[in-house]
């Protein structure tokens, strides 16, 4: 009876470790569903914007110029939300300037690790001095790590690289000869502590959108001007937005893309880029890819001229003779549609963006209330709508993709600020359907052995033991007699 008891206590425990272990199996690749829209602010007036997500989407940098916490001040202030404790204050120092509306906020990009947050800091206000600071979680501070003059429009864009080490910006400041006035782009260096010029303009008209995007290491960025003169001379002759891949390597800059007509408020704009090593038959090679806008017919698909999502991927580097491809990931045909805002996933899996138009029904009508909502772009040709409210410049978390908690996977996680009940707060959106990880399966493999061996010994004792033996019950049993 003890024997038969503990086969099937054996069995009950493998079946609840089973259910427990063992999700459903899936495809390789994912079209997630439902998200959860965490609302991480509460206010009823002023400005909180600009979120920052780090790779694992469990830490958000933002600016606010609200007293979230009790900092007493009307100017806008760096925020840093964590998953496991909530709401830090980071800056108390960043200066008011002309006005919050006029876009001097402290602009925070954080790193892949979220130790890291790279800032832009107005500390003089009647000389307008322009800082780009780093803050370190391990120290508790920040420090500068460039110092201008009076710039004009200031340090805008910045982006820190992944691993924190390099910070991309811009700035009109006289820091390698180019000439004060005349915007170009930087790279700060942590191991050198150098600035290197990447472009010449010689305008300030002349200016890279907003949108600068760096790889892990610093040692790409993806961006997007209507320069013609400097480093665009003779290749931007009707100055439309065109999209540049910058090589630290060799300091070269590639065109991504040559369109013509439309003017300056047309073109390919607002590049999100991501680059890593993958294997190969011969080996490994590097692949980058850019997810980028444009209202021009790329792939003869895009007719009505509405504002597309294109992915641009190259195996390698770029050559004379290895230029890349396009992918045009959506397509809308109703009059007055746009699909903006574009943010890459580390892994090149999943691409958000924002849109005015119903992706999902087909893209042939608007969203209800001239709103727009994010969606979510899968490497499997699927595209989830993460939101219905008004929103703005969607940041997808940058690691794999993935969101990991302990076993279990989640899909992309994105921040963005949304002013859906007349006041800009910042959310996080998070999909709620589990996928399954794949450094599970051997964990699954051996509960299904061991289920299968305990219901071999269960049926294997059942059956009893073989004639002319005691059983081990009849060993107790004074009244056993072996039979004739």
């Amino acid at each position: 009876m003890r024997m038969e008891m503990r086969g099937e206590v054996i069995i009950g425990l493998c079946l609840c470790m089973l259910l427990f272990f063992c999700p459903v199996p899936q495809a390789a690749d994912y079209t997630y569903g439902d998200y959860y829209n965490k609302q991480l602010t509460t206010t009823s007036t002023g400005n909180t914007r600009g979120p920052s997500i780090n790779g694992k989407g469990d830490k958000i940098a933002f600016s606010s110029d609200q007293d979230l916490l009790g900092n007493g001040s009307a100017y806008p202030q760096l925020f840093l939300w964590s998953s496991t404790s909530g709401l830090t204050q980071i800056t108390s120092d960043v200066c008011y300037m002309w006005g919050w509306t006029n876009g001097y906020t402290p602009l925070p990009s954080i790193n892949f690790a979220g130790d890291r947050i790279a800032y832009r800091s107005f500390t003089n206000f009647w000389f307008c001095e322009t800082d780009i600071k780093l803050w370190k979680s391990e120290v508790g501070s920040a420090t500068t790590i460039v110092s201008t003059g009076c710039t004009w429009p200031g340090i805008d864009p910045l982006k820190i690289s992944g691993n924190g080490k390099k910070v991309y910006f811009r700035s009109n400041e006289d820091f390698k000869g180019v000439g004060n006035n005349y915007n170009a782009l930087y790279l700060w260096d942590e191991d050198t502590s150098a600035i290197t010029k990447i472009d010449t303009t010689q305008s300030l008209a002349a200016l890279p959108d907003i949108y600068l995007s760096g790889n892990y290491d610093g040692t790409l960025a993806a961006y997007s001007t209507i320069c013609t003169t400097g480093s665009y001379a003779g290749k931007n002759p009707d100055a439309n937005w065109e999209t540049y891949l910058w090589n630290k390597s060799d300091n070269s800059i590639s065109q991504i893309t040559s369109t013509s007509g439309g003017g300056s408020n047309g073109g390919c704009r607002e590049p999100s880029i991501t680059s890593y090593t993958i294997s190969t038959t011969t080996g490994t090679t590097s692949m980058t890819k850019i997810a980028f806008s444009s209202d021009r017919d790329l792939l003869t698909s895009n007719p009505d001229n509405n504002p597309e999502i294109f992915l641009w991927t190259i195996y390698g580097s770029y050559t004379s003779t290895n230029t890349g491809s396009y992918t045009q990931i959506t397509s809308t045909s109703v009059s007055g549609g746009a699909c903006r805002n574009p943010q890459i996933s580390r892994d090149g899996k999943f691409v958000t963006f924002t849109s005015n138009v119903d992706i999902v029904s087909g893209g042939i009508s608007l969203l209800t209330g001239g709103t727009s909502a994010i969606f979510v772009w899968n490497s499997n040709g699927a595209i989830t709508k993460v939101n219905t409210n008004s929103s703005d410049n969607p940041v997808i978390a940058s690691y794999t993709g993935l969101y990991e908690s302990g076993d279990i996977q989640y899909g992309p996680r994105i921040a963005y600020f949304s002013t859906s009940d007349g006041s800009e707060e910042i959310y996080l959106a998070t999909s709620t359907i589990p996928v399954p990880a794949t450094s599970r399966w051997g964990l699954i493999i051996l509960i299904l052995v061991l289920v299968s061996l305990a219901v071999f010994m269960l049926i294997r004792k059942r059956r009893g033991a073989p004639e002319g033996k005691l059983r081990e019950r009849d060993l107790y049993n004074p009244d056993h007699r072996r039979p004739c």
